[in-house]
């Protein structure tokens, strides 16, 4: 499961409409987990956050308004690495679930082989 890569640097965008900070993540998310991290950023976070597949990585985007103070900021990017953490665990799940159910797919194969 992706985390943050912290030994790859922030990116970070201004334009007119605020500033965009992009977060490394290590590797590639599966399909799963970018559709849990967007439907949960879109229910929970204030400030527009997604997930973007690119060909080095997974970034995630989060925009932030201009003049965001050191604490609003540090709260949103908190707020974005607890979400990511959480995707994680949601994900743990779903992978754990799907080993089972595969496992007891196979012993139903083999029995059907006898």
């Amino acid at each position: 499961m992706p985390d943050i890569d912290r030994t790859v640097d922030i990116e970070i965008t201004a334009a007119p409409q605020g500033v965009t900070a992009a977060i490394p993540l290590a590797g590639h998310a599966s399909e799963h987990w970018l559709s849990v991290f967007r439907g949960l950023a879109a229910h929970r976070m204030q400030t527009p956050s997604e997930a973007e597949q690119r060909e080095d990585r997974t970034w995630i985007l989060v925009r932030l308004p201009m003049a965001s103070t050191d604490l609003d900021a540090g709260a949103t990017l908190d707020a974005v690495s607890a979400l990511i953490s959480e995707v994680n665990g949601t994900e743990q799940k779903f992978q754990s679930g799907a080993a089972q159910t595969e496992a007891a797919i196979r012993g139903w194969w083999a029995r059907q082989q006898r």
